[in-house]
């Protein structure tokens, strides 16, 4: 009975060591599947990311995301099967978390790491999650909270994601508007001897843009040539170098310029963009005034490229010297044509059709104005407006700032109507400002244009744009500040009680009279013809101003008839609401009338009740009578 009792305790502990075995093989068999796909997963990714130019914006193919959906499925069932075991749960957990990361699920992953500090903060791979988890929440958009998350991650130099740490600090600053800070981070990577060449190569890189950005070009050239830029990609170095050029062309070192783009269209590594290249080099060869190296330059992209976006260009370029250089405009017509037929669809197509437009009108306005100086009798106001249109060609249409400004100042000196001259030096002035970029002469143009005509919308714009307090009044606001002061007595006049009618009255009239002075001295301005109304209501409000009432709407009906009060004057005018002394005269003889004839028939009425029966007659209307009734009848036009 012992023996068999021992024996049953044998076989239970054995069947509870078959089911440990099998439990850690499931274990195994679970997370060594896992790791293996997420290794495959990962090589896929490395792949992918090393064939592209932009890895940023690269996204997983189909097979890479479905073996990351694989490893969150079996980390998933690690995790239901395992849920007290830490150690397999910790890297379950964390292959999750990595796995949503690469499929660019950043909410998903971030609950995943939180998830992770909070039950296994001791854990080796924690340090991973510190970083991976502030990446995910600024590609998530939060950044306030990644700058937070990254604290721990830059504030120990220890830390293995350190350098990468300051990286991302400064992608935060950028898109917080704070491009030194992001700057200083960026240099602080640069500074630290700690940092590896690759790292350092894309701190350079980065802050090469941001000096570029806020047109550093000697700090954005000097980072965009680093010798640790060589360590990046391809699409970096290529960017870097064409960068560097830009740099030395903005600086108007154009010939120095061209010569680096010649680097990069020799290098056999940027084969893909020599058609660019070569465009640009005959366009910084261009601006150095080598204008017939530029031209043989040109022609080798037409030759070689035509029909392309590169020949559309070249061709643009051609036609913009002979038109701001040699002013042949005739052979700029040309090259613009050109152009648009080498790629119609092309930017550099649409610009080339718009100006060879403008310079057709603009041949044509020349021609018309130099015609009307031959005249006997020159209409200088036909002139001037045709100068007019001319600059705003060369403005607008020709990009010719400086041409705009010449033909405005021979307006300004040769006009006499005041109000071109006023049109012009405000235009002249705003030119300067706004698209020659020179505020102290834009500064002196607009104060001669206060000076000059302070009582105008031009003068008032000036001030405007100079930051000034506004004081120039228009009559306009004259207008209206009178108007204002008319309404607030006529205000007052209807708040005032009714037993002071003398009082009334004379409020009245002095409303009145502000309303009647406004319309004498602005008739055209909005304000004077609501004065005008005003006064219409006045005359409406006393009988025997009538007149004068329905001459005022007639007035607003026939002079502002598009005005909200003159559209008013046409409806109480069509309606007949203004009724005149004769219309009032007859409508008491209708009513004395009607009167008369309801007392006659009360009369017979009354007679014929007190009669007796058999002496009672059949009443007969005179003709009279009938046509009393049809009148009183008529009044009242029935239906």
């Amino acid at each position: 009975m012992r023996l068999s009792r021992y024996m049953a305790y044998a076989l239970l502990a054995f069947a509870a060591f078959l089911f440990e075995g099998c439990t850690c093989c499931a274990y195994l068999n679970h997370m060594f599947n896992a790791e293996r796909i997420y290794d495959e997963a990962t090589e896929m990714r490395t792949a992918r990311l090393d064939s592209v130019p932009d890895a940023e914006s690269s996204t997983p193919s189909t097979e890479e995301r479905m073996k990351y959906d694989k490893v969150i499925e079996k980390g998933s069932r690690v995790l239901e099967r395992f849920p007290k075991n830490k150690k397999r749960t910790a890297e379950a957990v964390f292959l999750i978390g990595e796995s949503f990361r690469h499929k660019g699920e950043w909410g998903k992953a971030i609950i995943k790491y939180d998830e992770f500090e909070r039950y296994f903060a001791d854990h080796d791979s924690m340090r991973t999650v510190e970083y991976q988890r502030a990446y995910c929440l600024y590609k998530n958009l939060e950044y306030n909270i990644s700058r937070f998350a990254l604290e721990p991650v830059i504030a120990d130099k220890n830390h293995p994601y350190y350098f990468q740490g300051l990286n991302l600090l400064s992608l935060l600053d950028e898109q917080s508007e704070h491009p030194d800070q992001a700057i200083e981070a960026l240099e602080a990577v640069l500074a630290d001897t700690a940092g590896t060449p690759f790292m350092k190569g894309k701190a350079h890189f980065r802050l090469a843009g941001l000096y570029y950005k806020k047109e550093n070009w000697d700090k954005a050239r000097e980072h965009y040539t680093a010798k640790e830029i060589e360590l990046l990609n391809v699409r970096e170095r290529q960017t870097s170098g064409e960068q560097a050029a830009e740099c030395l062309i903005n600086k108007k070192e154009y010939l120095k310029g061209a010569d680096e783009y010649k680097a990069l269209y020799k290098n056999p590594e940027y084969e893909k963009k020599q058609a660019e290249y070569l465009v640009r080099i005959g366009e910084a060869t261009l601006m150095g005034n080598r204008y017939p190296d530029a031209f043989v330059i040109f022609q080798k992209v037409n030759t070689e490229y035509p029909k392309s976006q590169f020949a559309s260009r070249s061709y643009f370029n051609l036609g913009d010297y002979e038109q701001n250089k040699t002013l042949d405009y005739e052979k700029a017509i040309v090259y613009y044509d050109s152009s648009y037929i080498s790629r119609s669809i092309s930017e550099w197509a649409q610009k080339s059709r718009e100006r060879r437009d403008a310079l057709r009108r603009l041949i044509s306005m020349r021609k018309q104005n130099d015609s009307v100086q031959k005249d006997s009798i020159p209409n200088m106001d036909r002139f001037f407006g045709t100068e007019f249109q001319i600059a705003e060609l060369f403005l607008f249409k020709l990009s010719e700032v400086d041409s705009a400004i010449a033909r405005l100042t021979g307006i300004i000196e040769n006009a006499d109507d005041s109000a071109k001259v006023l049109r012009a030096s405000y235009a002249r002035a705003f030119i300067y400002d706004e698209f020659k970029g020179d505020p102290d002469t834009a500064e002196e143009l607009y104060k001669e244009v206060i000076e000059k005509y302070p009582n105008t919308e031009y003068a008032k714009q000036a001030q405007v744009n100079l930051g000034m307090k506004v004081t120039a009044k228009t009559p306009d606001d004259e207008a209206r500040d009178m108007y204002m002061r008319a309404e607030s007595l006529w205000t007052t006049a209807s708040e005032m009680p009714l037993d002071q009618m003398e009082l009334v009255d004379s409020a009245y009239a002095n409303a009145f009279y502000v309303f009647d002075s406004l319309y004498q001295q602005y008739p055209e301005t909005e304000s004077g013809i609501q004065a005008l109304y005003m006064k219409a209501v006045y005359y409406q409000m006393n009988p025997e101003r009538l007149d004068s009432a329905t001459a005022a709407y007639k007035v607003l009906r026939d002079k502002h008839g598009r005005t909200p009060w003159g559209q008013y004057a046409a409806t109480v005018l069509n309606n007949r609401s203004i009724t005149s002394d004769a219309d009032i005269e007859r409508l008491r003889k209708r009513v004395k009338q009607s009167l008369e004839h309801i007392d006659k028939l009360s009369a017979q009425y009354y007679e014929a009740l007190n009669k007796k029966p058999e002496e009672k007659q059949t009443e007969v209307k005179s003709k009279e009578d009938e046509v009393l009734e049809n009148t009183y009848n008529s009044m009242y036009d029935f239906e």
